[in-house]
Formats: structure tokens, sequence, C-alpha cells
């Protein structure tokens, strides 16, 4: 009996520690409803997801708290209840909400700005969604027409500009005119917002980017404001860190001028820590041309005339170094293909025989 009596103690102490190893932790809730105005039926298929997202870091991308999925979405309203740990809750920091419904990958509506949450006291959230790629007005609640971009980039089929991103806040300023609009955080945004986050070097920095894109009338992040032009990512394209704007107003000149190395056949160039960026001088009193790979150092003559150019006779140092090597000699061999250059603004092009860009640099006017 005795020993059946201690078989039954040890079996409720095992019991009860599997209890206590599987309490779930203490777990809050953001409740809210979701809607849009358009009088419009879902497909079936449709996904309505809200996530919480902590958005402290200017300089790291958002911190997903938890996330509801309703799949089918139905109709609207949508309403939604988040779980999350309490001790992921850091006092300080900034917790905001945001929502969409996408059908087969495709973005159909959003919410246009971050609902900001966990700031105590707070009842149900109510969020209002707006279709994607469409311009919802506040005072008359119908759609108004894009604006149109720059006829400069509106007849290149794509739009540059410098992005940053910093305190859930992104903008653009764009290099057609100068102007800084916001960014609406929809279509094809996201892809844009972490192509950044992996490039940029500090919190806030402008980066420049390419892409797709249309200046719309979208609401203002504040209430009491009208609506303004904001850009709609259409199709993220590319980023290009270290390049700014293309500087229109007068050409950099070929000779007595920094050309810092920006692109290589097309692709971004890495600049190696503890190591000199890849760039080129053209001399101003002879033909010479000085520079570096990144590692080794590039001198030689080179030979002009008029937008005919000739690199090869280079020659460069022999120091082996860690990193970089591969990017260097790729860039030694671009430069003995090199048959013609162009200049636009602050930006030069090195050409083959065939007219292909081989090598792309960015003017840093010398002293």
């Amino acid at each position: 009996m005795a020993r059946s009596s201690r078989w039954i103690f040890a079996l409720c102490l095992s019991v009860a520690c599997v209890c206590i190893v599987g309490t779930p932790v203490v777990a809050g809730t953001v409740q809210g409803t979701a809607f849009y105005r358009e009088r419009i039926a879902l497909p079936p298929e449709a996904i309505f997801e809200a996530v919480l997202l902590d958005v402290s870091r200017a300089d790291a991308p958002s911190d997903v708290l938890g996330r509801a999925r309703l799949a089918p979405a139905g109709a609207p309203p949508f309403r939604f209840e988040i779980g999350y740990d309490d001790a992921a809750v850091r006092a300080g920091h900034r917790y905001v909400l945001r929502a969409s419904i996408t059908h087969r990958d495709r973005l159909l509506f959003t919410t246009d700005r971050a609902y900001p949450v966990l700031e105590g006291g707070e009842a149900a959230l109510e969020i209002v969604l707006v279709r994607a790629g469409r311009t919802p007005s506040r005072r008359t609640e119908r759609d108004e027409p894009p604006r149109p971009l720059p006829a400069s980039q509106k007849d290149s089929g794509s739009l540059t500009g410098l992005f940053r991103y910093l305190a859930d806040a992104a903008s653009i300023t764009l290099c057609a005119d100068g102007r800084e609009v916001p960014v609406a955080m929809e279509a094809d945004y996201l892809a844009l917002e972490r192509a950044y986050s992996r490039s940029r070097r500090e919190p806030g920095e402008a980066l420049l980017v390419e892409l797709d894109g249309v200046v719309a009338t979208r609401p203002n992040a504040e209430e009491s404001l009208p609506p303004r032009p904001t850009l709609v990512v259409q199709r993220f394209l590319d980023i290009r860190p270290r390049e700014t704007c293309l500087v229109a107003m007068s050409d950099s000149p070929l000779r007595n001028t920094y050309w810092k190395l920006v692109r290589l056949g097309g692709a971004p160039v890495e600049v190696v820590e503890r190591q000199r960026e890849p760039h080129l001088i053209f001399a101003l009193h002879e033909m010479r041309v000085s520079g570096s790979g990144g590692c080794n150092r590039i001198a030689g003559p080179f030979e002009l005339d008029d937008d005919k150019l000739g690199l090869r006779r280079l020659a460069s140092t022999r120091m082996a170094c860690p990193r970089g090597m591969e990017q260097e000699d790729r860039f030694l061999r671009a430069l003995g293909t090199v048959a013609r250059y162009s200049i636009r603004g602050s930006h030069l092009d090195l050409l083959d025989a065939a007219g292909t860009v081989v090598a792309e640099f960015e003017a840093v006017a010398l002293r």
C-alpha cells in the first residue's frame, strides 16, 4: 500500500511539474474592427491580416509582436484580436497596428497610416482600410485620378529619388524637381523598406532608389490637416547606395574631378572597410589617370578624342587584400574595354565599343 501511495504521489508531482512548465506566458490582447468604405465584395479567398509592430528603432526593421489573420476574410467589418506577450512590451517603446487585405498575393486594401496602440487605457480600435492603388478623398470619399509625374521622369518610365525611413515615417525627395513627399505604405512599399533596411548605414540616411510610382492624393497622418500628395510605390526596382540624384544644372568636367565608382557592370560597388573606395582622377595638365581599385593603386596614360576614351595601358600595384580582390579584378578588366565616355550632370558612364555601360561613377569635386 505504501509503495502504491508513493507511486501516486510521484505521478501527481510529475503532472504538477508539467502544468507549471506548460503554463502559458501572461498575454495581453489588442482588439479592433477594420472596414473599408467602398461597396465592393471581396473574392472568396481574400485574406485579412492585422499586425502589431514595435517601431521604436528607426535603424532597424519593425519587430512583430503578434498578428491576427482571417482566412477567408469574409465581409466587413473585420473583427480581430491580436495576442502578444506582455514581457515583450518595453516602457518608452512605440507600438502601432497596421492591416491589409490580400488576394493571391495581390494587395487589395491597406491602412494608409500606422495606428498607435499600447499607450494605456485605449478602447477597441477602429481601422479604416483604403483601396490599394486608388485615391480616397476625405471630403468626397470618391477616388481622384493620380497626379502625373514630372515630364522628365514620366518619359523614362521610372522614378528616382532619395528615400529615407525614420521613426515609422517614410519620405522621398524626387530627383526630377526636388520635391519631398511622404511615401504610402501600400502596394510594393514593403520591398522598398526591406531593401533600405539592408543597405542603410545609419538611421535616417537618404539612399537613392529607383521605382515605378505615381504621386497621388492620400489622407494626411494628421486628421485635422487636408489630404496631401503622396508617392505610391507601384513596383520597387533598385536601391543605389553611395549614389545621389543626377545634378543636371551643369556637367562635371572629366578632368580634375574625383570620380568615385558606384556601379560596375550594372551592380552596386562594395566599399571594403579600411580600404579606399574605387575611383579615378583624370589629370588636368597631363594625359595621365590615377586612382584605386579598392586594394591597389591604379595609374597610367589615357587617350582622349572628343567623347572617345582609351585606358588600355593602365598598371596597378600588386598587393593582395583579404576582401575586394574579385571586384577590383572586374574593375580593371572593365577599364581595359573602355572606348567612349558620357557625362550627365554629376554622373560619368564608361562604355565599351558596343555602347554598353561597363562602369558608372559619381563626381566629387576636387579643391
